[in-house]
């Protein structure tokens, strides 16, 4: 018989109005553990990270969770989040980590995205892309190039 999936939910809001009235942690937790029993996984632990930013991983959880997660004993099979988005809102961070933990043999697994197992999936998947725009009162405040005499060849 095979030992069921060990798994573990990361919950996160980063805001007091998001754990009240949005995604609260209650939520999260009902519909993740909700997942891993319909998947006949076990829930081995829960992470929980109230009022914590994702733009970085300055969250003593989630660095808690990582280290667990990369120990030689392999205690953990699954990371489940409602969302990629509740474990990294920066694509090269989500990206870093999702390697970071394959490599021990856990996998990140959203409730509401599909990954798939190509990391290069992940720029897409945190709802922000990695290559900021300049924004548009920059732009307009850009001047255009200026030429004095004839016009240089090229420029219509």
């Amino acid at each position: 018989m095979t030992a069921p999936v060990r798994a573990v939910l990361y919950l996160r809001v980063s805001t007091t109005r998001q754990a009240e009235v949005d995604l609260s942690i209650p939520d999260q937790q009902a519909q993740t553990s909700a997942y891993c029993e319909r998947h006949g996984w076990r829930v081995v632990a829960e992470y929980v990270e109230p009022g914590a930013s994702a733009m970085d991983d300055h969250r003593p959880e989630i660095q808690r969770m990582i280290e667990r997660a990369c120990d030689d004993d392999r205690p953990i099979d699954r990371i489940v989040v409602h969302s990629f988005s509740r474990f990294f809102r920066d694509a090269f961070g989500l990206e870093m980590y999702v390697r970071k933990l394959a490599k021990h043999g856990v996998r990140l697994v959203s409730i509401t995205q599909e990954l798939g197992d190509d990391p290069a999936q992940v720029m897409d998947a945190t709802g922000h892309s990695p290559v900021r725009r300049i924004s548009e009162p920059r732009e307009r405040k850009a001047r255009p190039a200026r030429y004095e005499g004839e016009r240089p060849p090229g420029l219509l």
